[in-house]
């Protein structure tokens, strides 16, 4: 060790082990002492019932979180999640209080993700309009559309065949949500890790530039991932529905930070091009564990939305000290 290595702060030198281990190896090890320290203060948390609601509660962030891991690793921004799941479950609601087919509403509902997918990608794509300005727009926007539709009443659902995408078990075993957001990651998996599309994802994250000069259509890229950020976002919103049994306008209202944290947290990289979808899914695991904590804790709300804040910070923070930031300064 040289002098100057020894001279420097300690959390240039976290910074510099961060860069040099697993972040999802790392991950692992942050869960693992999370679980140990909440079943300590929970006689109630080392239960499997308990580890079910972990999963059937992360599985509508997850969902989320695999389109939002695609988007970001173009270093696309999208913030507008949580208001096009709410716009997805009112059409829905509405469609099922008229009698319509489940398939037909599911149907529907992705092509509204895809809808405001596409929104979002001419705003973004074409226009050049930065994303996070872009989705916090639509944010807005879809939201008000959500209210003026529902003129800020709760529609309920009353339909066994739409409940089970929310509270089923398949085997009498398997809780259907958290079976969809398996398939669903492995799906982006398979996307990121196997197919030219996410070979492309990856090098437009990394440099736009040298993607288009190297003969990549930049603007079909940036499309096809805001399509699927926007296509999981209205699938989470039927998740969440089915679970709630109600259709909210304010679904998601204070909450569009915490899938990006999970995101964040596991390691996606700000700027884009770096990331695996291995690491979404233990930061997912992470926050959702920690939701449940609080909760079987009986931790107040306000203390929950100080704690969440914290967590995006320090999420921030590691990809910073990930990306060498503070050594440059």
């Amino acid at each position: 060790m040289n002098e100057q290595t020894k001279n420097e702060p300690f959390i240039i030198k976290a910074g510099n082990k961060l860069k040099n281990s697993s972040t999802t190896f790392s991950l692992i090890l942050v869960y693992i002492v999370i679980c140990i320290v909440l079943a300590n203060l929970s006689p109630y948390f080392l239960s499997v019932r308990n580890f079910m609601n972990i999963g059937i509660y992360g599985s509508i962030m997850g969902v989320m979180g695999a389109g939002v891991t695609i988007a970001m690793l173009l270093g696309a921004i999208d913030i507008s999640q949580y208001a096009v799941a709410t716009i997805a479950s009112i059409v829905s609601a509405t469609m099922l209080a008229a009698g319509a087919n489940i398939f037909t509403v599911l149907f529907v509902a992705i092509l509204i993700g895809l809808c405001a997918g596409a929104v979002n990608a001419t705003l973004i794509a074409i226009l050049k309009i930065p994303p996070i300005i872009a989705t916090l727009g639509t944010m807005q926007i879809f939201r008000g559309i959500a209210y003026l539709v529902t003129q800020g009443k709760t529609i309920m659902i009353d339909n066994s065949s739409f409940d089970i995408i929310g509270k089923g078990y398949l085997f009498h075993a398997l809780p259907v949500p958290i079976v969809i957001v398996v398939c669903v990651f492995v799906i982006t998996f398979y996307v990121l890790r196997y197919t030219s599309f996410g070979r492309r994802v990856f090098a437009v994250g990394g440099n736009e530039q040298t993607s288009y000069l190297s003969g990549i259509n930049v603007i079909s890229i940036k499309f096809g991932a805001l399509l699927i950020c926007s296509v999981s976002a209205a699938i989470a919103g039927l998740i969440l529905s089915s679970q709630v049994g109600a259709a909210i306008p304010s679904t998601g209202a204070g909450q569009e930070m915490g899938v990006l944290s999970a995101v964040i947290l596991g390691g996606i990289s700000l700027s884009g091009g770096k990331g695996r979808i291995s690491g979404t899914v233990i930061g997912i695991l992470i926050l959702a564990t920690i939701q449940n904590g609080l909760t079987l804790l009986s931790v107040q709300s306000f203390y929950q939305m100080i704690i969440n804040g914290v967590v995006l910070i320090l999420a921030v923070l590691m990809d910073v000290i990930r990306s060498g930031q503070l050594r440059k300064k």
